[in-house]
């Protein structure tokens, strides 16, 4: 008997480093805002590849304070000074972006228009806050993301961040949909994790800082997503002959 083909329903993206290489816009923008508010901070690339598999803004300067100032656990207003920190960090980051002549990574495009064309669902999924997201494709990539994306999932979407599922399971929700038929598209551990935990085939496209993290339980692992004129390169897994992802491709990952 002939097994049935599995169809692709859905293809979810992560963001930050996955659409654009903006990761060190971020970190530029975090030790811009240390200095405003007279901190003696400094995140280096080391320091930010560790915070990377911290999901959100606050959430990466949190980790940080229990690691290195854990007297400041001890502050009332820590919170509140926490926020004000990251508002401080991202309208940094909507001036990098301003200034940037910031372009997609290779393929991003190209997979959306042939999943457009396919009547292919195609959903945001990222730990980034909204207003973060948002000036990425408004104002960095001058995208109108609402006309592209079925779903979006920011930071605010759900209680919990990746490596937890839950913004996963979230997006699959208002899809409608279950997660055999969908292939997620990451660049980090943290978001490999929340993908696999929610049971959704993944394919890995590590970004400048996280080319040297461990990608176990990926589908597939290749430097971008290609172009005809610029193939990406296999770092693991089965490329059955393509040299840029499709719709072929990533229906062949899911039939494995």
């Amino acid at each position: 008997m002939k097994e049935l083909k599995m169809e692709l329903s859905a293809v979810l993206f992560d963001v930050d480093g996955t659409i654009a290489e903006t990761e060190e816009f971020h970190r530029k923008s975090f030790n811009e805002a240390f200095k405003e508010f007279n901190l003696d901070w400094f995140w280096d690339e080391a320091i930010y590849t560790e915070l990377i598999n911290v999901g959100g803004g606050k959430e990466r300067i949190m980790h940080h304070i229990k690691r290195a100032w854990p007297e400041m656990l001890n502050y009332k207003n820590l919170s509140k000074y926490v926020d004000s920190i990251h508002k401080t960090k991202n309208e940094i980051y909507e001036d990098y972006l301003l200034e940037s002549n910031l372009k997609t990574r290779p393929g991003v495009i190209r997979l959306i228009d042939e999943l457009k064309k396919k009547s292919i669902k195609i959903a945001l999924v990222s730990s980034t806050s909204e207003i973060n997201l948002i000036n990425l494709f408004e104002i960095g990539l001058k995208i109108d993301y609402k006309k592209i994306f079925d779903v979006v999932a920011h930071g605010d979407s759900t209680p919990s961040k990746k490596p937890s599922p839950e913004i996963y399971e979230w997006t699959l929700e208002k899809l409608r949909l279950p997660p055999q038929g969908c292939i997620a598209i990451e660049d980090s551990p943290r978001g490999l994790e929340a993908s696999r935990a929610a049971n959704i085939s993944t394919v890995v496209t590590p970004s400048l800082l996280t080319n040297r993290e461990d990608f176990k339980g990926a589908a597939l692992i290749i430097s971008h997503l290609g172009e005809p004129d610029n193939p990406f390169q296999v770092i693991s897994g089965e490329d059955f002959g393509l040299k840029y992802v499709n719709t072929k491709l990533l229906e062949k990952l899911l039939d494995k």
